[in-house]
């Protein structure tokens, strides 16, 4: 990616000395930098910024462009460096957020192909709770809910539950609410 970067910088340069020094060209010194930094990360970003201001320095003094003083010159090659560098790590923070964004999208597109959801109305039966599914078939509430959310269950039993099937586990009290037996 370096070597294309490289030959993109040149070719501009060619079109930055070949206009001279009327038209300016820095800013589409960025096109190499933004997709070294794209492809192969901040510091070949960075290599390819250096490069891209030397290309620009050595255009300049080969179009024949004076600069007042070697001050202005190195001044005006640090805002350009300070430039590039700058877009440099928008760049690479643009790319990490992007490729971030990526995961989590690939993430959530998994776990929403693991998540089956119950929805609509469910034909259940108002004596023994089995569920009808779309087949026709009549299947305990457990494994039909199992099937399609892959939850499992575990049995238990309400105090409710208990104190009618389990009624000799219980002592009435003077209003007639039975209370769990001591066990002692």
């Amino acid at each position: 990616m370096l070597a294309t970067g490289l030959a993109i910088d040149l070719v501009i340069g060619y079109f930055d000395y070949v206009t001279g020094t009327d038209i300016g060209l820095s800013v589409f010194y960025l096109i190499p930098i933004i997709l070294v930094v794209w492809m192969s990360g901040t510091m070949p970003g960075l290599f390819m910024a250096a490069i891209a201001l030397v290309t620009m320095s050595a255009t300049d003094h080969a179009s024949g462009t004076v600069f007042p003083s070697l001050l202005i010159e190195i001044w005006n090659d640090l805002v350009h460096l300070t430039f590039f560098v700058v877009i440099i790590f928008l760049v690479s923070r643009l790319k990490a957020e992007m490729d971030e964004r990526s995961r989590l999208i690939g993430e959530l597109r998994d776990a929403l192909a693991e998540v089956r959801t119950l929805s609509g109305l469910l034909p259940i039966c108002a004596w023994c709770k089995n569920i009808r599914d779309d087949k026709g078939y009549w299947n305990r509430v457990e494994s039909y809910i199992e099937k399609r959310t892959g939850a499992e269950f575990t049995h238990g039993i309400c105090p409710e539950c208990a104190r009618k099937v389990y009624p000799e586990l219980f002592d009435k009290d003077a209003k007639g609410k039975t209370t769990p037996r001591d066990s002692a």
